[in-house]
């Protein structure tokens, strides 16, 4: 019932009031104590004649002035009860709190209707200060309200709740905050906007209204990740009795016939990445740009420029032929550096390659047209070989001989170092790109450990195996259950030595030595050149996989296949050898498998089909019976029968893929799989690892040393099969060089490493190295970091463990608050170790680089969130656009009161009025005709008591 009225309480003090005249009349009635005398008994008499007459009157005045108090209670609580216009309008005070995006997608632009521009977030800056603000100032009750901008929620404009009330002057303030305000390039989620404004309006007073807008663009990426979180926060604010409103300010407007509405076409530059985060002077290495088009209609010629510390044209443009509607294209050209630094100019070594997206964009968003990346240079890149037989180094049968042959001879920029491994426990690893391990028996825990830190921080660690190698301790220590940096467990005490047998049939088969584990291994990172053809495509073949039908590797370490490494997703098979098993191992299974494919492909629908699985099937079933084959020819029918790993253009490869499609063959395709896998593969070969930032390789044979008994383990580097292992090799060491860059940062993301404890001084200077190529004109001397000061590193609390010889826990650097797209340079002072040689001096730099871009992948993405999809996700919170504000009214808060109605005013006048004339009728004023009527004795004595009046005209004296 109260909430019938905007004032209650002053409504609960009115009815309160209506009892006061009543009390007083009872107060009357016994204010005085009767005495008995003689002429009153007289009038007492006479007036019980009249009594219940007056009853009646005093009551009637009783009633006249209880009335007057309700009505003047009803007036000052102004009842709305009854009166059109009130429903669903809020009447309390209200607490307005404003969620504003600002994220990048917020600058999708156009122009209104007289040609201006404009974009959403511009929009959304004058819908507060223009409309939500004006019309709750209009509200009849105290109105506060405050913005928050998703980039910064714990910075509320007005700052103090008691300074947000809505006034003229806080409307033009709001007006002078808003209108400078640009995009920010860092991704925010609602569901922190939504966490804020839950703690922000918890201090606002218990009895006033609270309301939330949300003024936003409300993509689908953004509803996709994160619609369910955010509508349990909604269910949270909507227990609290918070009401939120949803307003699209993106244009076209929401239109009710239209569920998924219109969205602007963009294309986005997502990621430009290096071949090698660390390279040599004069050096070429890859750029791969990976670019999207967001929109519906296909582009063609798409150009990207580049700027190398800020000069254009140092790098060559890319041209994509074709970007279609919804896709993206990957590209890479080839640069080359020069700019090194110096000892006045330290930070010259890294050099920012600037990627701008050159054909011009029809709308869409700039803020993604541009993406940068980090390289660094120096004079030559340091190689750490750690060789297991130290006298045999330098020569031919040495396990280094050939590897040092082709890095120095055909790789360039390499500054090759040997060292044995009692010595690596303590050696100073930052200044490498890799590190080789060739034949090294075993390691102990702390060369293991300083390994580890050197991956983990970004650098790459080869591995060639060899006859000295001791497998348990490369198992308890490095692999170490799949925690360590090496791949796999080494779990066979002694190498795989092929039979003179197993290399005869070896060269009957005529098949390829070294397979391909998967054909998805053409894209990894340490192949992806090799099948890579002239235009940039993946080649379904690659020229040195011919070098493979050559290639003998006789002895090798066995990796069981079946072990926790098959299921980590950071390890991957790229290569194989054959399997070296007897074919006969195999005839049981082939007939069971033909006995399935034919009981299946009886049916009609796969006659087309039946043509050439009859002639397969029955090579299958035959061939195992052949003793003396090699296994590699079982192999390569199953291969034609699946069509899943080949691809060699026979028209029976489709008929093939269609049968095997079917859902008839479900069940026995796996088996056929199984059976092809068990034939075709045998052991890894070449098996790969990322470990923190860095990456591992490891090969289960040797690099081509001569061993005791003269016999060489391969013939791969130093025989006829030497042109493919001076490929794979060759793109071996870009690949483990390749590391230490965070994959792709975006604004607002946290960079994190770590760096060894009591080696380091515990502060960090922070630079940034940045060009805006549509703001800045090409740099005269050159891109200058700009300093950010210093940040302390962070040191876990249990930093030093309880036991004294116990290693110290590391420095940890820890930075999120990049918000200017670039590269961010960490420098640090490392300090001389115990076991560093003579000579180091006492404090040396060390420097760590990353790039911050704008997060083209989800904010490039400007197709908006379905209507039907919001409202499910929203728990069908109000949903509003910028060209229907009719809604807004209801802001306004001036719902029809009592108080409003003239006729009460009218009313209470004339009970007044009444009340008085009343009050005078039957208050004790009697005409003398009256007391004669009642007491007629009384009324006698009473005219002798009075001089008759004079008649006019009489004698003087005669009264």
């Amino acid at each position: 019932m109260l909430s019938q009225f905007l004032n209650p309480w002053t409504f609960l003090a009115g009815a309160a009031l209506v009892s006061v005249p009543i009390i007083i009349h009872l107060i009357n009635r016994i204010r005085y104590r009767r005495v008995k005398w003689a002429a009153m008994e007289f009038l007492l008499k006479a007036q019980k004649r009249m009594r219940r007459r007056k009853i009646l009157e005093q009551l009637l005045l009783l009633l006249l002035r209880c009335l007057l108090v309700f009505f003047a209670g009803l007036l000052f609580a102004r009842y709305i009860g009854g009166c059109s216009g009130s429903k669903g309008m809020e009447t309390r005070p209200t607490t307005h709190l404003v969620i504003l995006d600002d994220t990048p997608s917020m600058a999708d632009a156009w122009r209104r209707e007289d040609g201006s521009p404009t974009d959403a977030y511009a929009e959304a800056k004058r819908l507060v200060y223009e409309k939500l603000m004006p019309a709750t100032a209009e509200a009849t009750t105290n109105q506060t309200m405050q913005v928050l901008k998703l980039s910064e929620l714990d910075k509320p404009f007005p700052a103090k709740t008691d300074d947000a009330k809505v006034t003229a002057l806080g409307i033009s303030e709001m007006e002078g905050h808003l209108k400078p305000l640009q995009v920010t390039t860092v991704r925010k989620s609602l569901r922190d906007g939504l966490d804020a404004a839950r703690a922000l309006l918890g201090d606002a007073p218990a009895t006033n209204a609270k309301v939330v807008h949300v003024i936003s663009d409300l993509r689908s990426v953004d509803w996709a990740e994160d619609g369910d979180t955010i509508q349990g926060k909604l269910t949270e604010l909507k227990d609290l009795g918070v009401t939120v409103h949803f307003i699209d300010v993106v244009n076209p407007a929401r239109k009710p016939d239209r569920k998924s509405p219109q969205s602007a076409d963009n294309v986005s530059i997502v990621e430009v990445k290096p071949r090698n985060r660390v390279v040599a002077a004069n050096q070429q290495t890859d750029i791969e740009v990976r670019i999207k088009n967001f929109g519906g209609t296909d582009l063609k010629e798409v150009r990207v420029d580049f700027y190398l510390n800020g000069v254009k044209d140092t790098i060559p443009s890319m041209v994509f032929p074709s970007l279609p509607a919804n896709q993206e294209r990957v590209q890479s050209c080839q640069a080359t550096f020069t700019q090194t630094g110096s000892r006045d100019k330290p930070l010259d070594r890294f050099n920012l390659v600037t990627a701008v997206l050159g054909t011009p964009e029809a709308g869409g968003l700039a803020i993604d047209n541009v993406r940068h990346t980090v390289v660094e240079v120096r004079p030559k890149l340091q190689v750490l070989v750690v060789d297991g037989r130290v006298d045999k180094r330098d020569k031919q049968e040495g396990d280094s001989f050939y590897l040092r042959k082709l890095f120095l001879d055909s790789f360039g920029g390499i500054d090759w170092v040997v060292t044995e491994a009692p010595k690596l426990d303590g050696y100073d690893l930052r200044p490498f790109s890799t590190v080789y391990l060739l034949n090294v028996p075993q390691l102990s825990a702390a060369a293991v450990t300083n390994l580890e830190r050197f991956v983990t921080g970004g650098g790459g660690v080869g591995v060639f195996l060899g006859p000295d190698v001791k497998p348990e301790d490369y198992t308890a220590r490095m692999f170490r259950g799949g925690q360590g940096f090496f791949p796999v467990p080494l779990s066979i005490k002694e190498p795989v030595v092929l039979k003179e047998e197993q290399k005869l049939a070896r060269e009957i088969a005529f098949g390829k030595r070294v397979i391909l584990r998967d054909p998805a291994n053409r894209l990894h990172p340490a192949l992806n050149a090799i099948y890579t053809n002239e235009r940039g495509g993946t080649a379904k073949d690659s020229e040195v996989e011919r070098y493979f039908l050559f290639t003998n590797i006789d002895s090798y370490w066995p990796i069981a296949r079946r072990g926790s490494w098959r299921d980590d997703k950071s390890v991957q098979e790229l290569y194989c050898m054959p399997n070296e098993k007897p074919i006969a191992d195999f005839e049981a299974p082939a007939k069971e498998l033909a006995k399935a494919v034919r009981a299946k492909y009886g049916d009609a629908k796969f006659e087309k089909a039946r043509k050439y699985l009859t002639p397969l099937i029955k090579n299958i079933e035959e061939t195992p019976a052949q003793v003396g084959l090699p296994l590699s020819i079982l192999a390569r029918h199953l291969d034609q029968l699946l069509c899943d790993q080949i691809n060699d253009g026979d028209e029976s490869e489709p008929i093939l893929r269609d049968f095997w499609n079917q859902p008839e063959l479900a069940e026995i395709k796996p088996l056929a799989m199984q059976l092809r896998d068990e034939a075709k593969f045998g052991d890894p070969l070449y098996v790969a690892k990322t470990f923190g930032r860095g990456r591992v390789a490891v090969m289960t044979t040797d690099a081509g040393g001569t061993h005791g008994t003269s016999k060489q383990w391969t013939d791969w580097p130093s025989g006829k099969g030497s042109p493919g292992w001076v490929v794979v090799v060759s793109e071996m060491q870009k690949y483990l060089s390749g590391g230490g860059g965070e994959g792709n940062l975006s604004l607002g993301d946290r960079y994190f490493a770590e760096f060894e404890a009591g080696r380091y001084k515990p502060s960090v200077a922070r630079h940034l190295l940045t060009f805006d190529p549509v703001k800045s004109e090409k740099p005269a001397g050159g891109l200058i970091p700009k300093a950010l000061g210093d940040q302390a590193l962070d040191q876990p609390a249990n930093a030093v463990d309880a036991a004294p010889d116990a290693p110290r826990r590391p420095f940890q650097l820890s930075y999120a608050d990049a918000k200017v797209p670039g590269a961010y340079i960490f420098s640090l002072t490392r300090l001389k170790g115990d076991k560093d040689p003579p000579g180091t001096p006492a404090e040396q730099p060390d420097y760590a680089a990353v790039a911050f871009n704008v997060d083209a992948t989800r904010e490039g993405d400007m197709h908006r969130a379905n209507t039907d999809d919001l409202a499910t996700q929203t728990n069908k919170a109000p949903l509003h656009n910028i060209e229907d504000l009719s809604w807004i009214d209801q802001l306004k808060q001036k719902p029809t009161d009592m108080s409003s109605r003239r006729w009460l005013y009218l009313l209470i006048l004339l009970l007044l009025i009444a009340e008085q004339a009343w009050a005078v009728r039957i208050s004790y004023h009697s005409k003398p005709e009256d007391l004669e009527l009642l007491a007629p004795s009384a009324a006698a004595a009473f005219a002798h008591t009075t001089a008759p009046p004079v008649p006019a005209g009489a004698p003087a004296g005669a009264a």
